[in-house]
């Protein structure tokens, strides 16, 4: 059995998210399933025991029944970034820390997923890179990537780094008005260069969205009323900063948004009200008009305050977008069906039986 070693060029490429879409298809196929993330970049406390945030959240909906310290053995914090730095022996056990946990995960399981971290070479100055870890386990390598403008020479580097570890590429959040360059120039040159393609995911708003929760927490923002309305997914924003009459033309050209316009504009906030609006995200730490919370309570409309005035709030609502997560029950099931649509899991079993 051949581990696969799901990695990515750049931080939230959706590595997660496919490890977490082909475990569930394989466990629906009667595979025995392990899990595992050898070196975490998102440290939190489970248990009396530091692990990975993602990987504590992906083993638990995978059912998988491996020690934490196992799944993710290496949790990367600051002090081990500064130790690194300072003593050259300080990760020498790193490695085989992550070999002897792998042979735990590996015992009576039909197949393997590693995560990688953040990129391909992450963590290469510690010795525990991808490419270190794909060697000392054997792994083939399975290069996540999102559509970019330098798309071909991301995936020659990262083959050219992996060597014969690399077992090719899943190409994600492909926008559909890239389809047709994708198609008829990217696809046939892999295929030249013997680069094998296991799919490509086309962008999807669900899988883009964020939900409110998430937002008022990534905000620091309180939530002031319908907070039974928090797991919604937030599809795209806009920003109000207009009359009402202009705003309301304006807000009807989105669906699912979230609206983020000064606390004291009342004449945005009812007009954002008036169409199919997530949220609202107030700025200036302004508390709403009574009828502004009356209406947004009435129709079940979160408001989020927050102490940011509103160019900040959009930036900070972009990076937000930047770093979208899919810790979200609506979202796993979408990844599902879409894992299950675009990627041929027959080549992926095929590497993993060597």
């Amino acid at each position: 059995m051949v581990p696969l070693f799901f990695i990515s060029n750049q931080s939230f490429s959706g590595k997660s998210s496919i490890c977490v879409g082909i475990g569930k298809i394989l466990i629906e196929k009667g595979l025995k399933v392990g899990y595992m993330k050898p070196v975490g970049t998102l440290p939190v406390r489970v248990g009396g025991i530091t692990t990975d945030e993602d990987a504590q959240y992906i083993s638990s909906i995978l059912g998988v029944k491996d020690k934490l310290n196992d799944i993710s053995p290496i949790v990367i914090t600051q002090q081990y970034w500064r130790e690194g730095l300072k003593d050259k022996d300080f990760s020498k056990g790193f490695l085989g820390s992550i070999n002897k946990s792998y042979n735990k995960i590996k015992k009576d399981k039909d197949i393997v997923l590693l995560e990688g971290a953040k990129s391909v070479e992450d963590g290469y100055y510690l010795g525990i890179s991808s490419r270190e870890i794909c060697k000392s386990v054997s792994a083939k390598a399975i290069l996540v990537i999102k559509s970019c403008c330098d798309i071909i020479d991301q995936i020659l580097i990262s083959k050219e780094f992996l060597g014969d570890n690399f077992g090719g590429v899943i190409l994600n959040w492909v926008p559909k008005s890239q389809l047709e360059f994708l198609e008829e120039l990217v696809l046939p040159y892999l295929k030249r260069k013997n680069i094998r393609v296991f799919g490509y995911i086309v962008s999807d708003k669900m899988l883009s969205s964020v939900s409110i929760k998430e937002m008022a927490r990534s905000l620091g923002g309180q939530i002031i009323c319908g907070e039974d309305k928090i797991d919604e997914l937030v599809e795209s924003f806009m920003v109000g900063a207009m009359g009402q009459e202009q705003a309301l033309k304006f807000f009807r050209r989105k669906i699912n948004k979230a609206v983020i316009t000064g606390g004291d504009r009342a004449d945005v906030q009812l007009a954002a009200l008036e169409t199919s609006t997530k949220c609202l995200i107030l700025t200036g730490n302004f508390q709403p008009s009574s009828v502004v919370l009356g209406r947004a309570e009435e129709i079940g409309v979160p408001m989020i305050l927050v102490n940011y005035d509103t160019l900040t709030a959009v930036e900070k609502v972009e990076e937000i977008i930047g770093r979208v997560r899919f810790h979200e029950a609506k979202k796993i099931n979408k990844v599902t069906e879409v894992v299950r649509e675009y990627i041929d899991l027959d080549k992926l079993i095929e590497i993993a039986k060597g």
